[in-house]
């Protein structure tokens, strides 16, 4: 009864609403444009124009009406109506280099701080994947060109120690459907933190990327038509995010063929799509991609391969007030370390991924609810991924085992020279479906609220085999070889065991829009969020707002929380295995027996009681329009907590001891000879982790000038980035026979500090369709401070109670020399500023040809710098790098 009286009241407060009709026009051949997107700026109404191009939109209010048109292959119009004009004609340009006006950069859109990149921004860079787009955004810079390890990325970062934790946080959402990485579980170990990283990969270089974030080589740009990124609060419709959130639009619609051909250093690429248009109802687009890099040009040993594809078909209804997008695409990638012939001791390495996704897109206009729209989006994921690594051990004889069972065991004798293998199949599904209803109203005082309720779930599974290897191709960091040497053991892991997780949410917003006297406009999108994150419940209250004071001043204010949940790596993990070698190791009598034991231990290890991780952030910015240029200056704190982190706890367990016995020739045994205590470190996935991000950033668009056809734009970012772990450090004392078992250290944060700045010279001249762009990266500050604890804070006796050691108790080197550490702090900065400049040259041809040039770092800057050992080294900026883009339209 409530939820009917609050919509009869909605309906009471609306005024009146206003009939906008037109029709859209193409203004190269003066023919009607159908299937053109028409939305309301303010309330998010659509419509879509008809066959002659005719259009009617209804809006919730009378005065500043402003309506975006959009259609593949044309510049996206914005039209704000006078007050007495309710008919309008609209004409849409061709997307080319010949337009009179050709934005390259990131720019700001509507009232807060979203940086939206249209398609010649995307081309701006000569883009193999979505990450080398996002490297023109403020605070990044252009990294040295390589497609040969996985890519993630965060915002608004200054460190790059948990780049890694923070850019799991990242949402990319493509046409409203969330790309989903929480499935992945191709690593060997993930009870192991410092080896999960370098599983499958060469030295320096990873492939797999669980817990890591999406990887960005993976999104090909060649049918991406916008990229939206929010760095700041995003709106209460996006959650499973605490980093930021990448918005990527694609769109269906006629489009000649395009075929187009890059090439750079030992990189090629291919791509193909096309747009049909069957009649004024049906369009279908197609894409195909293919992409083939080599580490080194001279040879193929580390090559990645890209191949995927797409296919689109919308459909309409004669009244154009029913559209439905269905999507199917397929990708595989492949990351192959292959036998080096110079190097027998190299990793073989194979990491390869192929899939299928398919999604629908339902939008309805109806006439006789109480709605304005409802939108239902769903979607279906499905990959298979296969990592495997080959590596050629020689090594003293060493010990494994394999037993699913606590106890001493027989140990399996490696041999001196093997060659392990290891595998994991993986099978990553999720699933995703929303519904959203949207509804407008105006009251007299011409106060617009859009209010936007939807709810949505997810689903993330992963059936594949999972992690395999034979206790005869272990790793060698898995072996045994000392007597008492102890380690982490590798067990075999089903990822079936691992349960389907979910997240169901729901979501309000209120998107405010008012209208004062003297240019004075307030926009507030308020918002709730609730989330149901694998029985864990979050409400997540988001607001952003903007009061524009004048036709020159704009300031905006925003806050927010959001949550990331664990991935399945993260939760299923696999009970932990520590396995010990007892007695004084390997017993050997050379032609007669080879023989060692190993004693077992095995600790639970799911980590299920693993929160999502969360986040606030909080944004301020100011806004200046003046004649000559707009002005964007935006200031943040954010704080991540509850982050996800490693952590390692000593226990003990009382084993029974055992005694081993030999005699000559004969085969030793053993026997059990009383107990002891036996001290192990657990490790475990924890929410430990907590970051803090402060920073500003500021950008600045100058008029053009006209008199030089010249653009001119600048970006500057500052930002502190404080990263600290709640976990405690335990180190065992260097003298057995103390009663201080373990020593107990403090953790300290780690602080980065990053000043970066960019400038864009674009010189066009639309008559011939030349573009020719400057852009210029400079690095004028970076620092970080890895701070230690040498000094213990207590310790741990041998029952592991724990003592708090008096301060003026810490630094006594005759009481606590066992414990005290002489770690080296960290403390870098950077000695000289760094400069990076890359050039474009493109050129539109009227015979449908295209052709751009890029050169990366053109002036081959690469500063020497001196380490604290005197030691010289080339800074971090990109290699002086050259490449082509070859278009044809026809």
């Amino acid at each position: 009864m409530r939820f009917i009286l609050f919509f009869v009241l909605i309906s009471s407060a609306a005024f009146s609403q206003r009939v906008i009709t037109g029709k859209i026009i193409d203004k190269e051949s003066s023919t009607p444009l159908s299937g053109v997107l028409i939305r309301d700026t303010k309330s998010e109404n659509w419509a879509m124009s008809e066959k002659e191009g005719v259009f009617q939109i209804k809006i919730p209010y009378n005065e500043n009406i402003e309506l975006n048109f959009s259609l593949l292959g044309k510049m996206e119009a914005t039209i704000t109506l006078k007050n007495n004009e309710n008919f309008i004609t609209v004409f849409l340009e061709d997307n080319t280099l010949r337009l009179k006006e050709v934005v390259v950069t990131a720019n700001k859109q509507r009232q807060y701080s979203e940086l939206t990149l249209g398609k010649n921004a995307i081309n701006n860079v000569q883009a193999f994947s979505l990450d080398d787009v996002l490297q023109q955004l403020p605070g990044q810079t252009t990294a040295d060109f390589n497609l040969n390890e996985f890519k993630n990325i965060v915002f608004r970062n200054a460190s790059s120690l948990n780049k890694g934790t923070k850019a799991f946080g990242t949402s990319f959402v493509m046409n409203d459907i969330p790309i989903s990485n929480n499935e992945n579980m191709q690593a060997l170990n993930p009870n192991a933190p410092s080896l999960a990283g370098s599983d499958y990969g060469v030295p320096q270089k990873t492939f797999n990327n669980p817990d890591a974030g999406v990887d960005l080589r993976e999104i090909s740009t060649n049918n991406i038509e916008e990229i939206k990124v929010i760095q700041g609060i995003p709106s209460a419709k996006y959650g499973d995010l605490t980093s930021g959130l990448v918005l990527i639009t694609t769109k269906v619609g006629n489009s000649p063929y395009r075929v187009s051909a890059s090439l750079r250093d030992a990189t090629s690429e291919l791509n193909l799509t096309k747009g049909v248009k069957f009649n004024s109802n049906n369009a279908m687009n197609f894409g195909i991609n293919y992409l083939d890099s080599n580490a080194d040009p001279r040879d193929n040993l580390l090559d990645f391969q890209r191949v995927s594809g797409s296919l689109s078909w919308q459909v309409k209804n004669a009244s154009s007030k029913i559209k439905n997008t269905v999507s199917t695409s397929f990708r595989s990638t492949l990351d192959n370390a292959k036998y080096d012939p110079d190097d027998i001791t190299a990793s073989v390495v194979k990491n390869q991924k192929k899939g299928f996704s398919i999604s629908n897109n339902f939008m309805w206009k109806p006439d006789n609810l109480w709605v304005d729209g409802i939108n239902l989006n769903s979607s279906f994921s499905y990959d298979k991924q296969f990592s495997r690594k080959e590596k050629w051990a020689n090594s003293s004889a060493t010990a494994a085992s394999n037993s699913n069972e606590e106890g001493i065991h027989e140990a399996y004798i490696l041999p001196s020279q093997y060659t392990s293998v290891s595998t994991v199949e993986g099978i990553p599904i999720s699933t995703f479906i929303s519904l959203e209803t949207t509804k407008a109203i105006t009251n007299k005082a011409n106060w617009v609220h859009s209010f936007v309720f939807g709810l949505s779930g997810r689903t993330s599974s992963n059936k594949g085999e999972g992690r395999k290897s034979g206790v005869a191709g272990l790793i060698n960091f898995f072996t045994l070889d000392t007597g008492g040497d102890t380690k982490l053991g590798y067990r075999d892991y089903d990822f079936n065991k691992a349960k389907t997780e979910s997240q169901i949410s729901a979501y309000l917003e209120d998107r405010i829009y008012k209208k004062f006297e003297d240019h004075q406009i307030l926009n507030v999108d308020l918002g709730i969020r609730f989330d149901n994150q694998s029985g864990y419940v979050s409400l997540q209250p988001r607001i952003n707002s903007s009061l524009s004071l004048n036709k020159t001043f704009r300031i905006r204010g925003g806050l927010g929380l959001s949550s990331k949940a664990p991935s399945l790596n993260q939760v299923y993990t696999g009970d932990r295995y520590i396995d010990r070698l007892i007695g004084d190791g390997i017993y050997t009598y050379p032609g007669v027996y080879q023989k060692a034991w190993i004693q077992t231990i095995i600790a639970s290890g799911d980590n299920l009681n693993l929160k999502p991780s969360k986040s606030y952030k909080t944004e301020v910015g100011l806004d200046i329009n003046l004649p000559f240029a707009s002005i964007n200056f935006t200031g943040y704190y954010n704080k991540l907590y509850d982050g996800f982190s490693g952590e390692q706890l000593p226990v003990y367990r009382v084993l029974p001891k055992p005694v081993v016995t030999v005699t000559g020739a004969e085969i030793p045994t053993y026997e059990i000879n009383g107990t002891e205590k036996f001290y192990y470190m657990a490790s475990s996935i924890t929410n430990n982790a907590t970051s803090e991000d402060t920073g500003i950033e500021a950008i600045i668009n100058f008029e053009k000038i006209k008199a030089l056809n010249l653009d001119l734009s600048m970006n500057a970012s500052y930002v502190r980035s404080k990263d600290f772990s709640d976990v405690k450090q335990y180190i065992a004392s260097t003298n057995l026979l103390s009663i201080e078992r373990y020593g107990v250290f403090n953790p300290r944060p780690d602080i980065n500090d990053n000043l970066t700045m960019s400038f864009n010279f674009n010189y066009h001249i639309p008559s011939v369709g030349l573009l020719i762009g400057l852009r210029s990266e400079h690095v004028l500050y970076r620092s970080s401070n890895y701070l230690t604890n040498n000094f213990p804070n207590g310790y741990l006796d041998n029952e592991l109670v724990y003592h708090e050691i008096p301060k003026e108790d810490q630094t006594d080197l005759q009481k606590y020399g066992h414990l005290i550490q002489t770690s080296k702090e960290s403390d870098y900065k950077m000695e000289n500023m760094l400069h990076n400049f890359h050039l474009r040259v493109s050129k539109d041809f009227l015979n449908g040809f295209g052709v751009s040039l890029y050169a990366t770092n053109f002036l081959n800057l690469k500063p020497y710098y001196y380490n604290d050992t005197n030691t010289k080294y080339l800074s971090e900026t990109a290699n002086l790098s050259f490449g082509a883009r070859l278009n044809y339209e026809f």
